[in-house]
């Protein structure tokens, strides 16, 4: 029993140790973490080692008494001096944790009250002025706030739900939100409900609300489940502007502003889906492109307000009730009828005359009496298209074929607009090849007095000298390339070559002639003529006397400023001004009086059968046009002279210059020298 007694007490030293070391461990690794109880760590120390040396004391005491030391420690220990030592030790332990207690423990311990009542009225005064904010919030928010309970009552409604929704709070606590959610809404919303409850942040979700006074109010909600709480907080944000602009949007996407008709947008799609269905299933489909006749005319001389009234008018008549087709407006004045499940041509083309036929009748639009015709462009699905591109390229083809037939025509895809098309795309990429690659020539034929047969001046023609098919004449690629974007700079460029010839001729005393230069519309269309003249006449040292510019009917027929105010200033110059193939278009003789010419050119179909002994009608012509321009003090050159008789009869009607086979073929710059060297005149025409 004694022994065990004795074992306790290093068991105990054992465990104080154990303590100490692991207190002395703690602070060495984290000494952050003991804070302001390091003071009681100190007395907790200072009591572990009092322990450990009155247990050590009387551990070696009760140890040597059994034998487990030597008898001498239990002598020594034994001596009453040393008896006093555990005592001591126990009085300075006591001692020393009053002064820690005292001078450390109590002014820290009251410190740390007084910051942890700090802490602890401001957490209190943080957490008050959120309550404060929360509350302000609710009741300023225009959002809708709502909280509800578990089940989905609501607790607590912000006031804007009087503004939003047209309910006053009060009218809707104690209610659930399936007495305000949209029929169709409900489902939706009690899935994002339950998903929230399992500790899930609600989505932002749509969902609507039906206003006090019938009509649906949407709203953007996001909540969250507050789980101490209880509770469920939803805040909606009122999207009916939102949702009125991306209709707005939207209606500006797919619908034509001016007509209100459904625009290339909308036909697209909706033009790919009936080609799906025509692939899915077999069916056949037709569209038509409805274009104006004259509409630019109306819109340059009324106004685009009156254009504008026309073109809404015309919508009106195109649609006109009819649930035959759908109507589109394409842009400009082209309008698309989509006809669904019509593969028939004849059908189709009955469907456009009828359109054709309304928009026939006049219109009358601020006092203007107006009529504007239509030509139409028929295309089938999928024989002339099986995509919406190819189907809207191939029934414009149709309509320009219409409309080069003259107008308030129906016309039909066939595959050789296609070919015709495609043949132009490729002339115009050969001519723009055939600019870079200099292969543009002029060649030049002379122009004679009819008296004498001297040559007074030259026309500069245009030639292709092509690397694969020789020289080409004019007729065939001419029209191609004054609509070509290469136009303008070709003809700066036969300008510029015509007056340098010119120059050259006098240089080497061929002669003073006069060039004559054909001029493209572009000139007219970009605003260039002038400036390009003056140009050409300033780098080649040409007097402006020598230089002639010949306009043809199709230039003459639009009488605007813009083209004559720059031929005025030309003709002050010095520049003559001449009206090439004079009777073949559709120019009226005002242009005569209006323009500052100073020439006419009779075209060739007049002198072809006209001479002395010639039937009255075949010569008829060619003396109106020489008693017009004797009467207007113009001169007059005769084009495709090829025989004696027509120059002898040209000359006999005094007509002052003559121009054809009879004295040369057109010539290249060279060989035309050549010519002006060795003749200085043709034989005297009889």
């Amino acid at each position: 029993m004694a022994l065990a007694a004795a074992l306790i007490y290093w068991l105990i030293i054992s465990l104080w140790l154990a303590v100490l070391a692991t207190v002395g461990v703690a602070y060495v690794r984290n000494p952050r973490t003991f804070g302001a109880v390091r003071l009681l760590l100190a007395v907790l120390v200072i009591d572990t080692i009092r322990n450990i040396a009155e247990n050590l004391y009387f551990g070696l005491y009760f140890g040597g008494q059994y034998g487990l030391f030597s008898v001498s420690i239990v002598e020594v220990l034994g001596d009453p001096r040393l008896l006093i030592i555990p005592k001591i030790v126990n009085v300075t332990a006591a001692c020393a944790v009053l002064v820690l207690i005292a001078f450390r423990w109590l002014p820290l311990a009251s410190r740390e009250r007084q910051e942890a009542e700090a802490e602890l009225k401001q957490a209190t005064d943080a957490l008050s002025k959120e309550s404060e904010e929360r509350r302000r919030l609710f009741e300023t928010s225009l959002d809708l706030i709502l909280v509800t309970d578990r089940r989905g009552v609501f607790t607590q409604v912000s006031p804007s739900s009087l503004a939003t929704i047209g309910y006053r709070p009060e009218d809707m606590i104690g209610r659930t939100g399936r007495n305000f959610i949209f029929a169709d809404d409900l489902d939706s919303t009690r899935l994002e409900m339950k998903l929230a409850r399992q500790g899930r942040q609600t989505r932002n979700f749509q969902c609507r609300y039906t206003h006090k006074n019938g009509r649906v109010v949407p709203l953007a909600w996001s909540g969250v489940w507050s789980e101490p709480e209880q509770r469920h907080f939803f805040v909606g944000r009122d999207m009916t502007e939102q949702k009125a602009a991306e209709e707005t949007l939207w209606r500006l996407a797919h619908f034509d502003q001016l007509t209100g008709l459904p625009n290339r947008t909308s036909l697209t799609a909706d033009l790919n889906a009936m080609l799906d269905e025509s692939a899915a299933i077999g069916s056949k489909h037709a569209i038509a492109i409805i274009g104006l006749d004259g509409f630019k005319d109306i819109n340059d001389t009324l106004g685009h307000s009156i254009g504008g009234r026309l073109l809404r008018e015309a919508a009106e008549r195109i649609v006109a009730a009819d649930d035959s087709c759908r109507s589109y407006r394409l842009g400009g004045d082209q309008f698309v009828l989509l006809m669904r499940n019509c593969g028939n041509p004849i059908t189709g083309n009955a469907i456009a005359e009828e359109k054709l036929n309304k928009l026939a009748s006049r219109f009358e639009i601020d006092g203007h009496e107006l009529f504007a015709a239509a030509s139409v462009g028929l295309a089938i699905a999928p024989a002339d298209g099986s995509d919406a591109d190819t189907l809207l390229a191939n029934a414009d083809l149709a309509l320009h074929s219409a409309k080069g037939a003259g107008g308030r025509r129906i016309r039909n895809f066939v595959p050789t607009l296609r070919a015709k098309a495609e043949s132009r795309r490729v002339l115009d990429n050969e001519l723009r090849r055939a600019w870079i690659n200099k292969e543009f020539v002029l060649y030049f034929q002379p122009q004679v007095r009819s008296d004498d047969a001297a040559i007074v001046g030259a026309e500069a023609l245009l030639r292709w000298q092509h690397p694969t098919r020789g020289v080409i004449a004019p007729a065939i690629f001419i029209e191609a390339l004054a609509e070509s974007a290469i136009s303008l700079e070709v003809g700066r460029w036969i300008l510029a070559s015509a007056c340098r010839s010119a120059v050259s001729w006098r240089e080497k005393t061929l002669g003073n002639l006069r060039v004559a230069v054909n001029l493209f519309a572009v000139h007219f269309r970009q605003g260039t003529l002038l400036q390009d003249v003056k140009d050409a006449l300033q780098d080649s040292g040409l007097p402006p006397q020598a230089l002639e510019l010949e306009i043809t009917e199709n230039i003459a027929l639009f009488q605007d400023e813009a083209l004559l105010s720059p031929l005025r200033e030309l003709r002050t110059m010095g520049v003559s001004i001449a009206f090439d193939d004079f009777g073949t278009g559709y120019a009226s003789l005002s242009c005569l009086t209006s323009y500052p010419l100073t020439r006419i050119k009779i075209d060739r179909s007049f002198v072809q059968n006209a001479c002395a002994n010639s039937a009255p009608k075949d010569s008829a012509i060619v003396r109106s046009i020489m008693a017009l321009a004797r009467n207007l003090n113009l001169d007059v050159t005769a084009e495709g002279v090829e025989t004696i008789a027509q120059a002898t009869f040209l000359r006999l009607e005094n007509c002052q210059e003559l121009q054809g086979y009879l004295f040369s073929k057109p010539l290249p710059a060279e060989a035309f020298e050549e010519l002006l060297s060795h003749r200085e005149g043709y034989a005297r025409i009889a």
